[in-house]
């Protein structure tokens, strides 16, 4: 299993608590070896991964500096030149029977090795929200969104074709994936929502709003902008004792100021206990206004039994039932209203929540996922064969 970022227990983001979910499952029953970049003080968790796998490897990458300058970026696209690279030579040397890439980004580079299967799990496809940025834009902004999505676009298609079979987290995301990329084979992982902390119990704080993210993320810093500027307001005046909590590490400084100004707001940093965070929340907001594959983080709220308020986007790679399992609001004035009468009735909030829950456990188990990895993996080794 390749990855560009390092699974272990307590990862911070999504996509690694994914790829440290599939290395606890898969090494039940296999032989794994794992190759990941390492960021600074990560190597603390590898001894752990060893003990777990039959091989683990790494390579030191101290991430972007400024993920907005030239010089960043061209680090991170070497880091995953060398993680390319490093592949090949651990797949010459050994043999294996199948290989998994996570990231389509990992998948830019990689040489297809013959007689190995492989397989690529798009977490996102990249190309559909830039797409709806294009779409969504007016003017010069049209024309350099037009020129991201088409990039991303030709990168992605670029990245999947070298693979025997793709995985995505949703539906949404998998047939995007086949008007846009012919011939892929392409299956779906449900991404398993709430991952060890789906059953605990809930710790509600009354007038509590939550969001929760990695805020160095710019599709993060744009929800929290929307919410704060177009929402809040309204809410805070209808609600007095409402409170917005703002959980996750890498606010910009920016943000950061705006939001110290407001005494009902607090930014949490980076919180290692992210299920006592859910579990204390009143209602969970996620204002997606691009989307792209499964919005994790409302996954986890639903299943810790908070009713989470979102966008049609948001709601897209889960599809539970607006109304019942799951609050859609697609404009600031159906948003406050949401929020405020989801602080008001508790009885309300009790019954979104339960039904979320419940709602994510029958859809998005780990023993679907399980399943559908082992079988994928059965079919496309047949194939090769």
């Amino acid at each position: 299993m390749v990855s560009p970022f390092l699974p272990y227990p307590g990862v911070p983001h999504a996509g690694g608590k994914l790829v440290f979910f599939l290395l606890r499952v898969l090494s039940k029953h296999h032989s794994l070896v794992l190759l990941s970049r390492c960021f600074p003080g990560e190597e603390r968790h590898v001894p752990y991964l060893k003990n777990m796998l039959a091989g683990v490897e790494i390579i030191p990458f101290h991430g972007p500096v400024n993920p907005d300058s030239i010089r960043s970026v061209l680090r991170t696209i070497w880091s995953y030149y060398r993680l390319s690279r490093k592949a090949s030579e651990i797949l010459k040397r050994k043999r294996f029977d199948i290989c998994q890439v996570e990231f389509t980004e990992t998948g830019v580079f990689w040489r297809r090795q013959l007689g190995i299967p492989s397989v690529l799990s798009c977490h996102d496809i990249i190309a559909k929200p830039a797409f709806r940025r294009y779409r969504a834009s007016r003017g010069f902004f049209r024309i350099l969104n037009w020129v991201s999505w088409r990039t991303k676009q030709r990168l992605e298609n670029h990245s999947v074709q070298k693979f025997q079979l793709v995985f995505t987290l949703s539906e949404e995301d998998r047939e995007w994936a086949k008007r846009l990329y012919a011939g892929v084979t392409i299956r779906v992982l449900r991404y398993p929502g709430g991952i060890d902390f789906a059953e605990l119990p809930r710790r509600e704080v009354p007038g509590r709003v939550l969001f929760l993210g990695a805020m160095h993320r710019p599709q993060n810093v744009e929800s929290v902008r929307y919410f704060r500027e177009t929402i809040w307001p309204s809410v805070k005046k209808e609600v007095p004792e409402a409170e917005f909590w703002v959980a996750g590490g890498g606010v910009p400084k920016a943000m950061e100021r705006e939001l110290s100004c407001d005494d009902r707001v607090t930014m949490t940093g980076f919180v290692e206990q992210v299920e006592k965070m859910y579990k204390s929340a009143a209602v969970f907001v996620a204002p997606i206004l691009a989307g792209g594959g499964v919005i994790v983080k409302i996954l986890d709220a639903m299943a810790a039994g908070v009713p989470v308020v979102t966008t049609t986007y948001g709601n897209e790679g889960i599809r539970a039932k607006p109304g019942k399992e799951i609050i859609i609001a697609d404009n600031p004035r159906d948003f406050v209203s949401s929020v405020v009468h989801l602080l008001r009735d508790e009885e309300l909030r009790n019954s979104v929540g339960r039904a979320g829950r419940q709602y994510v456990a029958n859809n998005f188990s780990e023993d679907s996922l399980a399943a559908t990895i082992e079988e994928t993996y059965r079919e496309i080794s047949l194939i090769e064969t």
